[in-house]
């Protein structure tokens, strides 16, 4: 008995570690809830993109081995820019591919494949001392002798609320900091860095984000609209 004792006071810190963890699942897409897919439509609040508008196609993937989101950015109508692949694990969401679509020296879009280097999107526990964030690697077809970065990781700052779709929901923030870098044998080496925020809201995910790039501008969008994507698809450019 006395060692059965010993032995659940040495387990209760762990129990109430357990237990006093903050799981923020529920602020990220809802996946099981987008098997039939959702655009969100975010309006543009910085000086970079030039579009009124930032449309995002969510679709859930529930396969038997995994549960996966697939994310597609649209841009000039139904023209995919940036089309991605997430997987849902116990500790939060992992980057499994990443495919983007920049135009060309003669302006038609080409396809670029990046290869993933550290793929932890987003944590479910953001105390856990995990890194969380992203950096991919590609080259684009006119300059194969060089090499692009992207780097974005994302630190939990706090919880809060907002109102968003004309409804008050929790949300937490997570600040940014980001590197875009670029190693070309001739050119040299460029690393512009940028900081920024992301505000998700319990049920939808992504609501609000800003990154300021410096001398590049800020680029900026907020949640205001959800729909089908057939009612997407049949709106006028």
């Amino acid at each position: 008995m006395r060692q059965r004792r010993w032995l659940y006071l040495l387990l209760l810190p762990l129990f109430f570690g357990c237990a006093d963890e903050e799981d923020i699942r529920d602020y990220y897409y809802p996946v099981r809830e987008l098997t039939d897919g959702l655009v969100y439509a975010y309006q543009n609040t910085g000086d970079v993109n030039q579009e009124p508008f930032e449309y995002w196609y969510y679709l859930g993937l529930d396969r038997d081995t995994a549960l996966y989101l697939s994310a597609t950015r649209y841009a000039n109508g139904i023209t995919p820019v940036q089309v991605s692949t997430e997987r849902v694990r116990n500790e939060g969401i992992h980057l499994e591919q990443l495919t983007l679509y920049p135009p060309g020296p003669s302006g038609q879009r080409q396809q670029v494949e990046t290869e993933v280097l550290y793929d932890r999107v987003f944590p479910f526990y953001p105390n856990d001392g995990l890194a969380s964030g992203y950096r991919v690697r590609f080259r684009v077809p006119e300059n194969s002798d060089g090499q692009n970065f992207v780097s974005l990781n994302r630190y939990y700052r706090r919880d809060t609320t907002l109102t968003v779709l004309g409804e008050e929901r929790r949300a937490v923030v997570f600040d940014l900091r980001g590197e875009v870098s670029q190693r070309d044998p001739e050119l040299g080496d460029i690393s512009p860095t940028f900081t920024g925020y992301e505000i998700y809201a319990e049920g939808l995910g992504l609501v609000e984000y800003r990154r300021d790039l410096g001398a590049g501008g800020v680029a900026g969008a907020r949640l205001v609209r959800r729909m089908p994507m057939s009612e997407f698809a049949g709106e006028p450019e």
